[in-house]
This record gives C-alpha cells, structure tokens and sequence, in this order.
C-alpha cells in the first residue's frame, strides 16, 4: 500500500494500523514522493484529504505519472460532504470515505478494492511458481496439477487475492467457510487446511509460501 498523508500525526498513525491489518506500507508525506513512488505500482493508493489529492488523482487515471499503472485502486479519505464525494468519485477514486473514518470501516475499504482486483479482473493469479486458475477452479505448480479439496481451494484462492496480506482467521472463516467465527466460538479449523494446502504445495515442488504468522493468521509469500 502506498499511504499519502502531510500531517505528520496522522500519517504515522494511519501507516501503524494498515501494518497491524497485515499490509505492507510505503508511507509518505509529499505529494511529489508519491508520484515517484507510484512508479513501483502498489497493489492500492490511499489519499488523505490534501489540496493537492485531486490533482494526483487525476493525473494517475489520465495516465500522467510515469510508470504508474492508471488502473491503480484508490481510496480516499476526505468524503466529509456529497460535494466532496462526489469531486473525489469524479477525479477516479474506487472509494472515498469520510476523513475521520475508523481503522474498521478503513479496512473494510481495502477488503473492497483487494476483492474486486481479485475477482474482476485476475481470474488467473500466479504466485512464485504457482497459478491458480479461478473460473476453472485448478492449481498448478511449474505446469503440474495440485488437487485440493473445494475448501482448500477456496481458501488458497482467498490468500491469493493478496499475497502481501495477512488475513486474520476470523476473516477467514468469514469468506471460506460463510459463518460467524464469534457464534462458532474457538476451532482449529483454519489452521488445518492451510496446512493441508502448504504440504500440498510443497509436496508438487512448490517453494515454501504458505505461511503462519503467529497470533494473526496465514498470508502467501510470494
């Protein structure tokens, strides 16, 4: 994620809760460093609400910024008014959320954008040297077919649709399984098919890219 913000306070803390969700974050201060920091084509670009916000914006999606990927998924906080709103909808934001917007509904945000690049426009994802193939519902690793269960497919695709990600088990549980962890109360269900699936991987010849980050959840290395 690259995190655009010139108040030094809110920076900082916006840039500590994204890394406490599990993103990698590129933070920065000036407009100008964004711009060049948009040549390393971050999975998403999130603006705070800055004069100069519409004019990167539209730059972006006009294609202006060298090396930037134009169809970068944007989210911007400064949607205080319908005007506002609208003006950020306009320039070519994904999301526009109001500027004193919670860490929660934040993420929720992000978990938008991510699922929509996810599942609109890359059905074929490939990892290090696996590929996942969506509409067909196959895994291969270097050309050779991996066979998982529906369940264990449905959770690798999900780490896939952000291999920078650490997705929290509840989460989890969420997407792949379609119940309330709360309500389910404690399991090790997660737990075991994303160790079913690594074996699995690696079994095929996979490098080691399924992985347990403790107290939060599992993510993909690429």
């Amino acid at each position: 994620m690259l995190l655009v913000e010139t108040d030094e306070f809110e920076l900082h803390e916006r840039a500590e809760q994204l890394s406490m969700d599990g993103h990698t974050v590129d933070a920065v201060g000036d407009v100008d460093d964004a711009r060049r920091k948009l040549a390393g084509r971050p999975d998403a670009l999130i603006l705070g609400d800055e004069p100069e916000t519409i004019c990167l914006l539209r730059d972006l999606r006009g294609g202006e910024i060298p090396s930037a990927d134009s169809r970068t998924p944007v989210l911007v906080l400064g949607a205080d008014d319908d005007s506002a709103a609208v003006r950020y909808y306009r320039a070519g934001a994904d999301v526009a959320l109001p500027s004193e917007s919670s860490p929660l509904l934040v993420a929720a945000g992000l978990e938008t954008l991510m699922r929509r690049g996810g599942h609109s426009d890359n059905r074929t994802v490939r990892v290090g040297s696996m590929t996942i193939d969506r509409d067909a519902r196959t895994v291969h690793v270097d050309g050779r077919p991996v066979k998982l269960t529906r369940i264990e497919f449905d959770l690798l695709a999900t780490l896939a649709t952000d291999p920078r990600k650490t997705f929290p088990r509840d989460e989890l549980t969420r997407e792949v399984w379609g119940y309330d962890p709360e309500a389910a109360g404690p399991t090790r269900t997660v737990d075991t098919h994303a160790h079913r699936v690594r074996r699995k991987l690696e079994e095929a010849g996979a490098e080691p890219m399924v992985q347990n980050v403790r107290g939060i959840g599992w993510r993909l290395t690429r």
